[in-house]
């Protein structure tokens, strides 16, 4: 797992990689191609303007009064005969009305857009209201010129009049149009994300699990060879001529052989535990508990090894009332999970403290020790299954890792809480709240 999961991860990102790319790029190309068509479109409404308009125009001279302001007096009485101007017969509204109509025509709708009606001189005559601010804007800016040619003409020489059409904002028009598109890349974009995330937990976790699985066969290995080496030793010591005729060398080794297979059957019973929380086959026989006497009960066990080291218990058990129910086994096994951890742990010196209190229906336990304590990283994965705090790669203290996962299992099965406060060097509390009724 360790070689193939470097090159599993770089296959999986280089084919994102070559997804995000592929789709970044169709993308672009499909803005493009859009953009494209809506010029084209643009500009066939623009030739159906020019067309619709030069069909009332003339390339001769017409007839056409003075422009408004200009009147008429006995002095200047001759007829005008200047060519007429698009300006002259058409206004703003009638020019937009007839561009309007050309766009529909090609499915165009909602396209803001401003134009100018520039006659051969360049001039303009006819221009929408915000024209002047969006026609010098050529990056964001879409726009057609189209020339307006009478319909008389045969070989059209020029100069004429000229209609621009300019469509500000056409990248945000276009994403307006292509919203569904570029929704759904992003979703698929999303997807494929989701999916590599996945699967890099899935390979992580599995990847845990193989250690997790490798450290309990060696844990599992050493802790159940070590009592059955021992035992082979004392049964070997006992069939020796010197021993037999010696009763308190039998006694010493007989003695020895039952405290290992304790030991084996407590390692036993740990891992039946965890099966017992896997398949999740148990039997809640809840009664009257009184958390006191069980503390005290659960203190005697471990009266050997407390006179082992120079130990200190103290005890504030301050809960009324302290009777639970609960099942006597499961909490028996918890309690003695824990004050067994507070033991392991500590220093040279042992130094616990046992509280209790009610509040709020419930009562609240807590077994603080001045061990070794935790760091942060440790103190979040306690209560998995297997996990075990290293030091190095070396276990400082022999187990299997599912001692505080059965205590957290059985908590909850009571409806329970259990937290824990723990700082490297200094110590560790471990608080229970248990519902009274």
């Amino acid at each position: 797992m360790k070689k193939t999961f470097p090159i599993i991860f770089t296959l999986i990102t280089l084919s994102i990689l070559g997804i995000l790319f592929i789709q970044i790029t169709w993308l672009q190309g499909l803005f493009i191609l859009s953009k494209n068509q809506l010029t084209e479109k643009i500009n066939q409404s623009g030739l159906i303007v020019s067309d619709d308009i030069g069909k009332k125009m003339h390339s001769g001279l017409s007839f056409r009064f003075p422009k408004r302001g200009i009147g008429l007096n006995e002095d200047y009485h001759i007829h005008n005969f200047d060519e007429a101007t698009i300006s002259d017969i058409y206004n703003r509204e009638e020019i937009n009305t007839k561009i309007i109509t050309a766009l529909n025509k090609y499915g165009i709708k909602d396209l803001g857009y401003e134009f100018a009606v520039v006659d051969k001189k360049g001039v303009i005559g006819i221009k929408s209201k915000k024209f002047d601010e969006v026609f010098l804007d050529e990056v964001n800016t879409l726009q057609c010129r189209v020339s307006v040619i009478p319909q008389d003409i045969m070989e059209p020489a020029g100069p004429f009049e000229s209609i621009i059409i300019v469509v500000p904002n056409v990248k945000l028009y276009l994403i307006h149009t292509l919203q569904w598109v570029i929704i759904g890349v992003i979703l698929f974009i999303i997807v494929v994300f989701t999916a590599f995330f996945i699967t890099l937990r899935s390979l992580l976790t599995q990847k845990k699990l193989n250690e997790i699985k490798r450290d309990f066969i060696n844990n599992m290995t050493h802790e159940l060879k070590t009592p059955l080496a021992t035992i082979s030793l004392a049964v070997d010591a006992l069939r020796t001529s010197k021993v037999k005729s010696d009763e308190k060398s039998i006694d010493y080794f007989s003695n020895i052989i039952k405290e290992e297979n304790v030991r084996m059957n407590k390692h036993v019973e740990v891992i039946l535990q965890a099966a017992q929380l896997e398949k999740k086959e148990y039997e809640v026989n809840k009664q009257p508990v009184d958390i006191h006497d069980l503390i005290f009960g659960v203190l005697d066990s471990f009266k050997l090894q407390l006179d082992a080291k120079p130990s200190t218990v103290q005890t504030n058990l301050d809960a009324d009332p302290s009777v639970i129910n609960a099942d006597e086994e499961y909490m028996l096994h918890v309690f003695s999970n824990l004050i067994d951890n507070a033991i392991k742990y500590s220093k040279d010196t042992i130094d616990l403290t046992i509280g209790t209190h009610t509040y709020n229906g419930k009562i609240y336990i807590t077994i603080q020790d001045r061990g070794i304590g935790m760091d942060s990283d440790t103190s979040k994965h306690i209560f998995e299954k297997f996990y075990r705090a290293h030091s190095g790669n070396i276990h400082n203290v022999k187990g299997f890792g599912l001692g505080l996962s059965y205590v957290k299992w059985v908590i909850e099965i009571h409806k329970g809480t259990i937290k824990v406060q723990s700082e490297l060097g200094v110590g560790t509390t471990i608080e229970v709240a248990l519902p009274i009724d």
